[in-house]
């Protein structure tokens, strides 16, 4: 991220091929219908964000994140698209005012990676033991 980035840009998105791993798309071993139910359940857990609404149909979420300080709110909008290895997540966080955000989208998207890719690890861990969980 450039030095006035947190200036001039009040959005963040995952791209492959970011140079911070944590801003690249997410492969997960869901299928997109099943990802969007396991990741709504998931996300609506966490301290400040909030699903707004969830289309089962084009495998989307639209949730938001408040800030801490401020409460300055923040739209997520999640979309998982079919893969080879199950579903790969796209997102995209943008801030409802102002026109720089000091990396609070990119640090969003970078904690929706983190959390989702953990889950994920533990979901297919329990899956290689052998116990039973609902996606």
């Amino acid at each position: 991220m450039a030095l006035l980035d947190g200036l001039t840009k009040n959005q963040a998105e995952l791209r492959p091929g970011d140079s911070d791993d944590d801003l690249r798309p997410l492969a997960l071993s869901l299928a997109p219908v099943h990802a969007v139910t396991w990741a709504q359940r998931i996300i609506a857990g966490w301290p400040r964000w909030k699903i707004e609404a969830v289309y089962e149909d084009r495998a989307m979420i639209h949730a938001t994140h408040t800030t801490r300080v401020f409460r300055f709110v923040d739209d997520v909008h999640i979309i998982f698209e079919p893969d080879s290895r199950g579903s790969l997540l796209m997102a995209r966080s943008q801030s409802r005012i102002g026109k720089g955000d000091l990396g609070q989208n990119a640090r969003n998207l970078r904690a929706l990676v983190r959390g989702l890719q953990n889950e994920d690890q533990i979901r297919r861990a329990r899956l290689a033991d052998g116990v039973k969980i609902n996606t």
